[in-house]
């Protein structure tokens, strides 16, 4: 899996971490998080709800908080990550100059 997502809660803070265990780059599209099965946030790079933490890209083999929201009375909570893996990459070839 390309992308892992863990939730957890330190003091009233609810935080979302991701890490890229792959050789690829992950761009972070969209993320939902549920809070106590009832209430649900939509994130999203650029849009209205702007609260990734350092951009929604993320490099091989790191982990970064990606989220934080203050919730004190959260007890459950659940992300979804959408994402785009970049497989491909583009070169020049080697040229004398």
């Amino acid at each position: 899996m390309p992308l892992n997502l863990s939730v957890t809660k330190s003091g009233d803070d609810v935080l979302v971490y991701a890490s890229n265990p792959g050789p690829d780059i992950v761009l972070i599209e969209r993320m939902i998080l549920e809070i106590n099965q009832n209430h649900w946030l939509f994130i999203r790079e650029g849009g209205f709800f702007d609260f990734y933490i350092g951009g929604g890209r993320l490099e091989q083999n790191l982990t970064h908080l990606k989220f934080r929201i203050k919730y004190p009375s959260a007890t459950k909570a659940k992300a979804t990550a959408e994402f785009i893996e970049v497989t491909e990459r583009a070169q020049t070839p080697l040229v004398n100059l």
